[in-house]
């Protein structure tokens, strides 16, 4: 049986795999700042860096410094009616858990905190490993996951909430930002500069120069999602890691379609009492009141605050139905085959992929102002049951675009 096994040859491939419908390009050189992009789906293929090392070195030591200094320092202070409350970035994680509000404590703490700590420790050990030219164990997988929590890292759409929350209790109180505000502010700027310097496919080639892994010659070739290598269908069939960064390279997502439209159910489902329900409460003076979603919105417009108002409705409101109907729509398209255009329905597959997550705004937005607004029979403000069901809706939606494979779409539209 063994001596019908394919031998695998490796080799180095002038060629791309796009990720997004699995059509071949010649790798052409490009200039700095140039990138290609798939003639069929508009995936970016490649970005040309100049100088790029260096930058990236320079910008994930000053992010490891910002991400010191915004622990290490006061964040926000509040001070309403002679009373004063001061918080740190992780007050808000502290107050869920004093809640027992487990599930949103993790959450919370995994994207504003854990993420970022894991993308900046992964960045120095990626990039100081090249700046002294060597190669120790566990280097291509650090890589590869480098780009696999970068959705996770949700940093700027928590500082975005704590502008809706500067605005929200701007007659009530007045709000100090601290150290660690502005420290926090500029290392959103500098993890972003730091992965737009770092050139992925060079430290790939650094790794390993061979990119083309195949049984037999002619074979069809599909690309790696991990380092962007080309491994041979023969091979995939023996074997479906990828012999150059050992993760997992599929043909296609198993069961894309069935896991992508579970989840979109189950978000479907939660969407319902994400909107009904009271999002949080306010006691204030003995008077409690609650605010859903949409109440939270208006009285933002009635506060004068219309241009935070819009983010935080288009982002809490447009965005998850929008996603939700964007990703059924593409189920649909798939299940029929050949209905609309595949290179629009493309364009849409990305899109959603990328807005899903800023509907976070309305959840970092709770978790600051139960850290913040805690004054005894002054004031008070508790989460409410809708909460945990929004924030179910963001992650069920955006895992539901990470499982959906969008290579279905080129295929629903194949001979």
């Amino acid at each position: 049986m063994s001596n019908h096994l394919p031998v695998p040859t490796a080799s180095h491939s002038n060629l791309l795999v796009c990720h997004g419908c699995d059509h071949l390009f010649e790798d052409i050189p490009c200039e700095h700042g140039q990138q290609l992009s798939c003639t069929y789906c508009g995936e970016v293929l490649k970005v040309s860096h100049r100088n790029w090392l260096m930058q990236a070195a320079a910008f994930t030591a000053t992010g490891v410094i910002l991400f010191v200094l915004s622990l290490m320092f006061p964040f926000i202070d509040l001070e309403a009616a002679g009373q004063e409350h001061s918080t740190r970035i992780l007050s808000g994680v502290t107050a869920l858990l004093e809640r027992e509000q487990y599930l949103l404590a993790s959450l919370v703490f995994i994207t504003i905190f854990l993420m970022p700590l894991v993308e900046l420790a992964g960045l120095g050990y990626v990039i100081l490993s090249r700046l002294l030219n060597i190669k120790p164990p566990g280097l291509a997988r650090v890589l590869h996951l480098l780009f696999v929590i970068r959705p996770w890292n949700m940093m700027e759409i928590f500082f975005i909430g704590v502008l809706v929350t500067t605005i929200k209790l701007g007659d009530i109180a007045t709000l100090i930002p601290g150290v660690g505000l502005f420290a926090f502010a500029a290392l959103i700027v500098v993890l972003i500069y730091s992965h737009t310097h770092l050139d992925r496919e060079a430290l790939w080639h650094w790794l390993m120069w061979e990119n083309r892994f195949v049984g037999r010659e002619g074979e069809r070739l599909i690309g790696c999602h991990g380092c962007g290598a080309q491994v041979g269908e023969s091979l995939l069939d023996v074997n479906d890691h990828c012999p150059r960064c050992h993760s997992t390279v599929r043909k296609r997502i198993p069961d894309s379609y069935q896991r992508t439209l579970a989840l979109l159910i189950a978000a479907t489902v939660l969407y319902l009492p994400a909107n009904l329900l009271p999002i949080m409460t306010t006691v204030q003076l003995g008077r409690e009141s609650s605010d859903t979603i949409m109440s939270g919105v208006v009285h933002l417009f009635q506060a004068g605050a219309i241009g935070i108002a819009l983010v935080v409705f288009v982002a809490s409101v447009i965005v998850p139905i929008a996603k939700i109907f964007a990703i059924a729509y593409l189920l649909w398209a798939v299940k029929r085959g050949r209905k609309g255009n595949p290179r629009k329905q493309a364009q849409l597959y990305r899109v959603t992929e990328f807005i899903g997550r800023w509907s976070m705004i309305d959840v970092f937005v709770v978790t600051l102002l139960v850290a913040l607004v805690q004054f005894g029979v002054l004031a008070n403000i508790e989460p409410g049951g809708a909460i945990l069901c929004f924030a179910g809706v963001v992650v069920l939606t955006m895992l539901a675009a990470e499982t959906f494979d969008p290579r279905l779409i080129w295929d629903a539209h194949s001979d």
